[in-house]
């Protein structure tokens, strides 16, 4: 078995979405207070931009890697990953109407639920594709 690019990527987004869902159980309601009125204020932020820009090189970035290595589907991370790009997207370019969907989350127990536990089992799923990518290398 061998790390490689499509592993460390699988993994760290895996690590994100688990580290995350920990910190959302143990902060409880402060976190839904702290990603409403510090993360996506009223204005939208600077930093949401520089997320963007940031996005958008990796995405390309493991576009190029599929085309210049030899890891079997290393083609389903990079779709996964392009698929960030919507969610950038309606950050960058309706950051009101996103924003409102913040808040109806935020307020909305069954649905926060059930974002946490798809993200939960989706993180899941990429450590079991980082795996993958290490016996397909």
């Amino acid at each position: 078995m061998e790390l490689n690019y499509f592993a460390v990527v699988c993994f760290a987004w895996a690590l994100i979405g688990i580290a995350t869902r920990l910190i959302i159980i143990k902060a409880g309601r402060r976190w839904n207070e702290w990603e409403e009125h510090e993360v996506y204020v009223e204005k939208q932020p600077v930093w949401l931009f520089v997320v963007a820009f940031l996005a958008v090189l990796l995405v390309g970035f493991t576009w190029y890697m599929v085309f210049v290595s030899e890891v079997r589907a290393s083609w389903v991370i990079a779709t996964l990953l392009t698929l960030i790009l919507i969610k950038v997207s309606a950050q960058i370019l309706d950051y009101r109407k996103f924003r409102a969907y913040v808040k109806k989350v935020m307020n909305d127990p069954a649905l926060f639920r059930k974002i946490n536990i798809g993200v939960a089992a989706y993180s899941l799923l990429l450590v079991a594709l980082g795996f993958g990518y290490m016996l397909w290398a």
